[in-house]
């Protein structure tokens, strides 16, 4: 009878404690596009007592467990507002949808220990793990710990590209930065990073975006100093030092990177020159020619920030190059079947190129923003050139040909920029417009003696609504653009109409669809359009052409995507379409008796690319071990005015990496991009590198061998492939094979304190020299 009440007893206890138990289960999404957020922190809390805790899932949805009573339910993910609220649960409880909003409220260290990735209509937002920051020493190397499939980082340069060859776009808080900036990010201060796959029209024509938002610190101070130098190949190196102070409302950084290169190229080549007078033949067989380049790049930055009201941002770069050896330099010997021939090829330029940025940025009630920014910049370039040939002993010639040409080349441009962007609940607008003016006066001396000045203007006015309902998300911009060139008292006007549309759609279950289409338009550059003709050699001459037009190209990409907790899929395709492109065309001119292959560009037929791209990434071990295939097709067709050229690329990019405890191991393999524009064709090289990082709160090394299986070196092989001229130039660079790199970083502290702050949106830079050049 007593185990009988024991029992019952036992039973109407362990009854009642399930009847007090219950779940609470709700969903999280982002209050600007609704978009789930992924590995959102959910706590429930009896006075600052956690009973109960988990995070987000894939589809932004939460479930706990607790028993009846009153609680503080806690909602917290990195760069949004927390959110605290009073819950009385007595049953199973679903409190429905949650929308946070991103904050510029205070934030403390926090740390994410498993890398999330969350996917928005016009972007990727990329959380670092705790392993990926801890094995980071700048933003670049955090970028590469990332491993995002379609972005390739460059080993010694540090240059940030597609799997495509395309420059990305680097943004700072908003602001267009440049590899040395971002270097000179602490990785603790990385809040996220925004990876812009289909940048908007505020971003003028980029291939891809990537977006540091960072912490902004009130006190204190940082030091970060850094090199990469080659132990078997010294000539190649990348070195940075980097320093910031904060006092109160403003800070002031100071930064200047170097990297020299010094290094050998052999250069063969074999060309055709079938002209009406009759066929020339030339085999050239290169010897050792030195490149050497001394690139310094300095800026100093000023910012003042005014709580969440407003911002101003003023910075002052330089960039400077001393180039004693040019990288096209060649000294060779040229057989022909008659006569032999020694080549000295030989040029050496410098240039110089201060600007000044002037930034403001003022936040207006009901989320209103306005941007303002303004670059003037001044670029000047000297340009020395030699190009020599002459009979070998023993040759039966006696025919020499000496090119010299001398160009000094000023430049002025001041670029303008202002955008205004509105948020209502579901819906953004942005509505902008850019101005672009130029000056050039270029001095020709030497072989040819003339004087160029030229006035170029561009004006690109644009407005983008983004709009989200439940799953589908949908991107409309519009814009125009006005180009207007003077030279010599010719002027030429063209307009070009820029829609964009972009579309999304979430499947739900890690399913995600993009499309992008949009018309685009750009301008021939200043060398191009230069009325000046440049002797190249014996045989060549290059000529500007001042009756060049605007060009429009139009582009559709589409993105289909899957996102698990271990492996993510990517099928990514674009189709792009340049009608009336400005590329090169050959043809034969006497002059004074003799014939010569002009080369000069004009306004073709059409361009033709379809790139298609799918990638696999697999992760283990809480994202600690990463593999990444992504293997590419391109197929690139040419239409010229009078020629038509296809061609087709076959290649693959595969990574393996391994994080524990700052320490890095990486393994990378990029076949050669290939690139058909014109008549001239490209083949990149193969590059593969591996290597091994550590990286402590302070200081950080590593060690890395470049082409550690190359048995040749590194080798580019150019074609041209007119017919009237049609040659084969292979550059080898012998001793860049098994190059050991050591790289070191040193980042100091000093009294800081982070907050948010207003986040910049928009750069502007100058770089292009405007000068037309002699070499081949």
């Amino acid at each position: 009878m007593k185990h009988t009440i024991f029992l019952a007893v036992l039973l109407c206890s362990a009854i009642t404690a399930a009847a007090n138990n219950a779940k609470i289960s709700g969903r999280i999404k982002d209050a600007n596009d609704k978009s789930a957020i992924i590995g959102a922190t959910v706590l429930l809390m009896q006075d600052t007592v956690q009973i109960a805790g988990t995070t987000t899932d894939n589809n932004g949805k939460f479930t706990l467990n607790a028993e009846n009573g009153d609680y503080i339910l806690e909602l917290s993910y990195i760069g949004y507002e927390t959110i605290r609220m009073a819950l009385a649960v007595n049953d199973n409880t679903h409190i429905g949808t949650i929308q946070m909003q991103e904050g510029a409220t205070e934030l403390g260290e926090v740390v994410v220990e498993s890398q999330a990735i969350i996917q928005k209509v016009d972007r990727q937002i990329l959380l670092p793990s705790k392993e990926q920051t801890q094995a980071s020493s700048d933003g670049v190397s955090l970028l590469q710990n990332l491993q995002i499939p379609r972005i390739v980082i460059s080993p010694i340069d540090n240059s940030v590209k597609t799997l495509s060859d395309e420059s990305v776009q680097l943004r700072i808080n908003g602001i267009e930065a440049s590899t040395a900036d971002v270097k000179a990010i602490n990785p603790k201060d990385i809040i996220r990073v925004e990876y812009h796959d289909q940048p908007g029209v505020r971003y003028n024509g980029a291939a891809a975006v990537v977006d540091y938002i960072v912490k902004h610190r009130d006190t204190g101070g940082s030091l970060m100093l850094a090199g990469t130098n080659g132990l078997t190949l010294p000539g190649i190196g990348y070195y940075y030092l980097a320093g910031k102070v904060h006092f109160n409302k403003s800070s002031l950084q100071a930064i200047a990177s170097y990297s020299p290169y010094d290094i050998y190229w052999t250069r063969t080549n074999n060309e055709t020159y079938n002209f009406s007078t009759g066929k020339v033949e030339n085999n050239e067989v290169g010897e050792p020619t030195r490149y050497k380049t001394y690139p310094v790049n300095v800026s100093l930055n000023y910012n003042w920030t005014n709580g969440d009201k407003n911002m101003l941002n003023i910075r002052l770069r330089d960039n400077m190059a001393y180039t004693p050896y040019g990288a096209s330099d060649r000294d060779s010997r040229l057989y022909q079947p008659t006569d032999s021939f020694e080549i000295h090829d030989h040029d050496k330029s410098s240039s110089q190129s201060p600007s000044l940025d002037i930034y403001y940025q003022h936040n207006l009630p009901h989320k209103q923003h306005l941007y303002f920014d303004v670059v003037g910049t001044y670029i000047n370039t000297h340009s020395d050139r030699q190009f020599l040939q002459t009979p070998l002993r023993g040759s039966a010639s006696t025919d020499t040909t000496d090119v010299i040409s001398r160009v000094r080349g000023d430049k002025w441009s001041l670029i303008g920029e202002a955008i205004y962007e509105k948020e209502w609940e579901n819906i953004m607008l942005t509505v902008g417009a850019r101005h672009n003016q130029q000056w050039v006066k270029n001095t020709y001396l030497g072989s040819t003696e003339a004087t160029v000045n030229m006035t170029t203007a561009e004006t690109y006015a644009f407005a983008e609504m983004r709009h989200r309902v439940d799953k589908f998300s949908y991107v409309v911009g519009i814009g125009a653009m006005h180009t207007l060139i003077n030279q010599a008292g010719q002027k030429q006007s063209t307009w070009i109409a820029r829609p964009q549309l972009t579309m999304s759609y979430d499947f739900g279950k890690g399913w995600f669809w993009k499309y992008k289409g949009y018309v685009s338009g750009y301008q021939p550059s200043l060398s191009q359009l230069s009325d000046i003709t440049q002797q190249i050699d014996k045989y060549q001459m290059r000529r500007g052409n001042p009756n060049l037009k605007s060009v429009m190209y139009v582009s559709n990409e589409m993105e289909l995507s899957w996102q698990s907790k271990h492996v993510n899929l990517n099928l990514w395709a674009n189709y792009s379409y340049d009608n009336k492109p400005i590329m090169e065309e050959t043809f034969e001119e006497i002059i004074d008796g003799s014939p010569y292959a002009i080369r000069m560009y004009d306004n073709q037929r059409g361009y033709h690319k379809l790139h298609v791209s799918p990638s696999v990434q697999v992760k283990l071990l809480d994202n600690k071990l990463m593999f990444n295939v992504t293997p590419f097709v391109k197929y690139m067709v040419s239409q010229g005015n009078n020629y038509h050229h296809e061609h087709v690329n076959y290649g693959v990019r595969g990574g393996i990496f391994y994080l524990l405890n700052g320490w890095r191991f990486f393994a990378d393999v990029v076949t050669a991009q290939h690139n058909l524009w014109g008549e001239t064709l490209t083949f990149g090289e193969l590059t593969h590198d591996i290597g091994i990082n550590y990286n402590s709160e302070h200081f950080g090394f590593g060690i890395m061998m470049v082409n550690p299986f190359s048995p040749h070196g590194s080798t580019t092989v150019t074609k041209d492939l007119s017919a009237l001229a049609p040659t084969a130039n292979t550059a080898v660079m012998h001793n860049y094979r098994q190059v050991l790199m050591l790289n070191f970083n040193i980042n100091l502290d000093f009294g800081t304190r982070a907050s948010t702050r207003g986040y910049q949106r928009i750069n502007n830079e100058d770089k292009e020299n405007g000068i037309l050049s002699g070499t081949k």
